[in-house]
């Protein structure tokens, strides 16, 4: 057991770094293509897991190698335009998303609790966040983390036993991509 939560503790960080790389976004857009195209589009995703691997690794070689982030280093490289463009992105990029985690917070938990309404329930999601924000613990977090991508793993592992998919119509799309 002891040996159990060392090997956690080891990998807690890159758990939490992970969960960051499958966000929302790529859990709807897979239940969607997966809905209407079923196993079809399967290499996709894996393509699509690979080619962010591949992106992060190289941007954190650049970091290592350089002691530079890769915004210092686009900045260096074409000129400061690039910055105050990326913070005009970030931005907008950050008030848009930060609307859209609210909604669908806030839509989530009314589809199971309808007794408030979605933005009710956006803002107490809003609150919560803050509120995990102030207390300031990496530890808290770090373990919340772990808890839901353990829960994300086992729903997502439970719906594909669930549904059972053709096993070899799954492997077949894996490896020989199919365009619909």
């Amino acid at each position: 057991m002891k040996r159990a939560k060392q090997w956690f503790t080891i990998i807690g960080p890159g758990i939490a770094v992970a969960a960051t790389g499958v966000g929302a976004g790529d859990m709807v857009a897979a239940a969607v293509s997966g809905a209407k195209f079923g196993t079809l589009v399967l290499w996709a995703a894996i393509f699509g897991a690979v080619l962010k691997f591949v992106l992060n690794e190289g941007i954190a070689r650049w970091q290592l190698a350089t002691g530079k982030t890769l915004l210092e280093g686009w900045s260096h490289y074409f000129g400061r335009w690039v910055s105050i463009y990326f913070l005009i992105y970030l931005l907008l990029w950050s008030f848009i998303v930060a609307g859209a985690l609210i909604a669908a917070c806030g839509l989530a938990a009314h589809a199971i609790f309808p007794e408030f309404s979605v933005s009710v329930w956006g803002i107490i999601h809003s609150l919560l966040a803050v509120l995990l924000i102030l207390i300031g613990r990496y530890a808290l977090f770090e373990t919340l983390m772990k808890f839901f991508i353990g829960m994300m793993f086992l729903v997502m592992v439970s719906c594909a036993l669930w549904i059972q998919p053709g096993w070899m119509d799954m492997f077949h799309h894996l490896l020989i991509p199919t365009i619909p």
